[in-house]
């Protein structure tokens, strides 16, 4: 009898210890399937990384922003696509560095991953070692048939710097153990790099690059010039002073900084993007302004946070000054730090009454779910009113440079439409309209990457502590006249 009990008993224990697996399999489901690379042995402790969406606000502000970043780079890297894009790789092969760094995956794993993303790209067909803005992966050739817009099947000088500039600063500098993986890491990084000649993309009768080059064979020059704003390109001019192959020495780079924007909101003075000008421009990506006594500098969120924060992923300008920097007695880092408060200011004025504004901000190029289109700062797509739309995506970037607002704007916001929605498995959605509480049903897979490095600069300085062990580093700062000054 005792004997019998016993075996029931243990039956029983057997059963619990089943049961509690299966279910426990479950509730990590998300976190490690099939289709990931992620590895639940290495998860299992970080509870944060598993529980409900919808219980996020017991996290801690660390374990909060972690959660963002697992949740977007596993929305990135869980499938491949079989079409690369340039600009997309660019980004996302940073997000192995992270999930490796913190512990989301294993670091064999992550190489192996990586060194097939540079199989891919050494073998792409470029122009000169500017890559086509698409290709195959398997055939490194363009696809047929598929265009980019009005600009048809260009070869991407903006993606190429992306992508190049990733690999040298982060990549290589990453993966430096001695084994057969990470040794061809390293080769097949420098020998991407290398082999770009950045002369053959440069403009040299306007002392400037263009966003794409065109043609068969990649000669001419297509897209906007790359001159006279501070937008996302601004690392290019960075990157290129310390490649082998550069012939213009600081022209470039003069050229560029030398006819940056200046703009000004609510006392705050920054670098900022000149094509959009609300006092004057009457262009906005096609969108008609009905009435432009609306769009008075005083009254509008004017700065650009996408694309002021991008090339600050990998260089790390704070402190740093060159001579543009000294006349305007602040550097680039402080420039995005400006045009941060001049929305968070812009907000809390609240001139058009939206709901929460003030501790909620946040404005760039966005999907509008008013609309139902695509929006620019300021700017919704049916008018000249700020309709309440704000983009996560532009407060998550902001972390680094004003991280106490930030944060608070991204719990305020998830406290508030955490009910409808606004995160989910994907992570955050891409915008909320405050007013109507709809939602951009939609992630927004271009900005989750930069999203997930500007986190992890926040949080370890990752990135930024890479790159500065690559010798090239200090040249193209010694070259752009960059120094660090201590009263800054």
């Amino acid at each position: 009898m005792e004997l019998f009990v016993f075996n029931k008993k243990l039956i029983l224990i057997r059963l619990f210890i089943v049961t509690y697996f299966f279910v426990s399999c479950k509730e990590q489901e998300h976190l490690c399937n099939k289709n990931t690379f992620f590895s639940y042995d290495l998860l299992r402790e970080k509870e944060h990384l598993s529980i409900d969406p919808k219980q996020l606000e017991q996290l801690s502000d660390d374990q909060f922003l972690e959660r963002i970043q697992y949740d977007y780079t596993k929305n990135c890297l869980s499938n491949k696509d079989s079409i690369a894009v340039v600009e997309n790789d660019g980004y996302r092969i940073n997000l192995y560095c992270v999930a490796i760094k913190n512990k989301w995956v294993s670091r064999e794993k992550g190489a192996e991953d990586v060194l097939q993303y540079l199989k891919e790209y050494q073998n792409a067909k470029t122009a000169h070692g500017i890559f086509p803005r698409s290709f195959g992966r398997q055939s490194g050739e363009k696809i047929k048939g598929r265009i980019y817009g009005n600009f048809g099947q260009p070869y991407d000088v903006v993606g190429t710097a992306f992508f190049a500039t990733s690999i040298q600063f982060i990549v290589r500098q990453f993966f430096d153990k001695n084994n057969p993986t990470e040794n061809e890491i390293r080769t097949l990084c420098d020998r991407i790099c290398n082999r770009i000649d950045w002369n053959f993309a440069y403009k040299e009768d306007r002392k400037c690059f263009t966003w794409f080059k065109n043609g068969a064979d990649g000669k001419l020059f297509d897209g906007k010039e790359l001159i006279g704003e501070m937008d996302e390109t601004f690392f290019l001019q960075l990157l290129v002073l310390s490649s082998k192959q550069w012939k213009q020495n600081k022209e470039a780079y003069n050229n560029y900084v030398s006819k940056l924007f200046i703009d000004e909101q609510y006392g705050y003075r920054y670098f900022s993007t000149k094509e959009y000008n609300y006092k004057t421009s009457k262009q906005f990506t096609g969108i008609q302004v009905n009435n432009p006594e609306v769009l008075k500098l005083k009254d509008y969120p004017t700065a650009k946070l996408g694309y002021l924060v991008q090339s600050h992923i990998w260089f790390d300008l704070k402190g740093y000054r060159d001579s543009i920097c000294n006349v305007n007695k602040m550097d680039y880092f402080q420039g995005t730090q400006n045009a941060i408060k001049a929305q968070i200011k812009y907000a809390q004025r609240n001139p058009g009454n939206n709901y929460l504004y003030g501790d909620v901000w946040g404005f760039y190029d966005t999907y509008s779910p008013v609309s139902e289109k695509w929006m620019v700062t300021g700017l919704p797509a049916e008018g000249d009113v700020d309709e309440g739309t704000i983009s996560i995506a532009s407060v998550i970037s902001a972390i680094p440079f004003e991280p106490k607002a930030s944060i608070k704007c991204l719990r305020t916001l998830y406290k508030e439409f955490k009910n409808e929605g606004i995160y989910n498995a994907h992570g955050f959605v891409m915008s909320v309209n405050t007013n109507n509480r709809k939602l951009a049903n939609k992630p927004d897979t271009f900005f989750q990457p930069i999203n997930v490095l500007s986190i992890e600069n926040y949080r370890s300085g990752m990135l930024w502590k890479l790159a500065k062990k690559a010798p090239e580093y200090k040249e193209s700062f010694q070259k752009a006249g960059l120094k660090f000054t201590i009263n800054n």
